[in-house]
């Protein structure tokens, strides 16, 4: 298990993002993504520790095969792309399609460009986007107590109107939410930091510690499960987080 060995191929991918390169080197990339399986088959443990069902089942029989992501672009998405993701990725659900419930993902990459985080991904469906500002609309102070609770700061990192939604009114802090289009959260990892594979779970299991929260909340607003419609648990309210 070895980070050096990820991060050198990364590096190396990323200086020779070609097609003849990568099948040259395709005996590197097959050793670089064992360790990346056997991190992703550590952490999955890890991270399910500290997460409700249905979240806790789906990763306790995931295969690590099917939360990582392929290396390999796919190009209909993207013709003038370089063929290749110069980088190790990860989300924590064997289906990657599910938003109920959202889950964890990670990027490893040289640079200090490494990654982990949760959060409410729309990915440009409308339907997405309406509930989670539906959600902030009827609970704002649960939705920032969750994110203020896990000590980060929303990643700035998406894409914002220049002003509010049309249809959705609120004042303060929950008008200047209601500007993203994708909320999530995330914890830098600098190269330096890359060195154990069980210190790493450690930090990791810390900041699933610190997220948690936050992700349950955006797993809520996903699914439409609107504050005052819906008649099942909520995590947040007034000290609905202090247990975390």
């Amino acid at each position: 298990m070895d980070f050096d060995r990820m991060l050198a191929y990364c590096a190396a991918l990323e200086g020779h993002n070609e097609r003849n390169w990568f099948h040259e080197n395709h005996r590197w990339y097959e050793d670089a993504r064992a360790d990346f399986l056997e991190l992703v088959d550590l952490l999955r443990f890890r991270i399910a520790e500290q997460t409700p069902e249905p979240l806790y089942t789906a990763l306790l029989y995931a295969d690590p095969k099917r939360l990582a992501f392929r290396i390999p672009r796919d190009m209909r998405m993207a013709r003038k792309a370089p063929p290749y993701v110069p980088s190790f990725r990860a989300y924590f659900h064997p289906n990657r399609a599910c938003v109920d419930p959202i889950s964890y993902f990670l990027r490893l990459q040289p640079g200090d460009r490494s990654q982990f985080g949760t959060g409410a991904w729309t990915m440009g469906d409308r339907t997405l986007l309406q509930n989670v500002r539906r959600y902030i609309c009827a609970d704002p102070e649960g939705f920032q107590e969750a994110l203020e609770c896990s000590g980060y700061a929303l990643s700035e990192d998406v894409e914002k109107l220049k002003r509010g939604p049309t249809g959705f009114e609120a004042e303060g802090e929950a008008a200047e939410l209601l500007r993203y289009k994708e909320w999530y959260i995330c914890q830098d990892f600098p190269d330096t930091e890359l060195h154990s594979f069980d210190a790493f779970a450690d930090r990791i299991a810390e900041t699933v510690h610190r997220m948690e929260p936050f992700r349950r909340v955006c797993s809520h607003a996903l699914a439409g499960r609107i504050p005052g419609t819906f008649d099942g648990p909520f995590p947040g309210g007034a000290g609905g987080f202090a247990k975390f």
